[in-house]
């Protein structure tokens, strides 16, 4: 059995008898009157109508056969009324009083298999509208936590780079408390103000120093470690017999990092075997080499 189109819709009919014949009230929301089709063949009222919400279309079974000039229409607020005049061959008269013969409506097992097609139809289209819409919501879900992780991605990021900002500040000040912590060290004075004085610069430098540590800055490893050009730059060499190559033997300024990037790398001194004794080494090697 062929289906019927999915945007066809059945609308909502009344069939009522009258004592002239019948009415047959059909509701066609949002439809135009020049829009509707009506034909009636025997006791069959067949109708469609096209609107802005689709597609209406109905098959109505009367009770008796109607007169063709008998039929009048009237179109209001989306309510069509259908005037139904019967045929004068199914009336039966009784001395001067007209007595209606009632013909039972049938109710075809075509109709009704109509009917059900109709209904499989709007199931399965309303089973497919509802996954389209699971699916819709899960989609917008996945967005929305992708949006969520990327817009906590650029928080922590902004966050980042404020702190670098404000700790590329700090550093200058740390350094010139160290300056100042060794030049009293190096005067060598003594006294009550000078004490105090030391105590002061030291109680300061370890609160920016704590401070670094809660927002995870801490200090870059330097003096005795291997030379990391990542972490240290050389601002001078040494030449000590007892240190291996590229060791760093002093730290000149303090480097820092913050979650794995260098936010100031340490400045140091790194040591360098004298060049004599390397090519001694290489031609001591060299001369064992032919010996053998």
């Amino acid at each position: 059995m062929a289906g019927k189109d999915p945007k066809e819709r059945e609308p909502t009919t009344e069939v009522m008898e009258t004592p002239e014949g019948a009415r047959v009230t059909v509701e066609l929301p949002g439809v135009a009157q020049d829009a509707i089709r009506i034909a009636v063949s025997k006791d069959i009222l067949k109708l469609e109508a096209d609107g802005v919400r689709g597609r209406f279309s109905t098959i109505q079974a009367l009770p008796f056969e109607p007169d063709p000039d008998g039929i009048s229409v009237t179109f209001s607020q989306g309510v069509l009324e259908i005037m139904i005049t019967r045929k004068q061959d199914d009336v039966l008269h009784e001395g001067e009083r007209c007595v209606p013969v009632i013909t039972p409506v049938d109710t075809s097992i075509q109709q009704m298999e109509k009917e059900m097609e109709v209904l499989r139809i709007e199931l399965t289209r309303t089973i497919a509208e509802r996954t389209s819409l699971e699916d819709r919501v899960s989609y917008l879900q996945r967005d929305f936590q992708n949006l969520k992780r990327r817009h906590d991605g650029e928080k922590e990021t902004i966050a980042d780079r404020r702190i670098e900002e404000l700790a590329g500040g700090l550093f200058d000040v740390l350094d010139s408390f160290k300056y100042a912590r060794d030049s009293m060290e190096r005067s060598g004075g003594r006294g009550n103000a000078l004490d105090q004085m030391r105590k002061g610069v030291e109680m300061v430098e370890k609160q920016v120093i704590d401070l670094f540590q809660r927002i995870g800055i801490s200090k870059v490893g330097a003096e005795g470690q291997h030379f990391d050009p990542y972490y240290h730059e050389a601002v001078g060499f040494s030449e000590r017999k007892d240190i291996e190559d590229e060791t760093i033997v002093q730290e000149v300024k303090t480097g820092y990092v913050y979650k794995g990037r260098t936010l100031r790398p340490a400045q140091v001194i790194v040591n360098k075997r004298p060049q004599k004794e390397a090519d001694g080494r290489t031609g001591h090697d060299k001369r064992a080499k032919c010996r053998k």
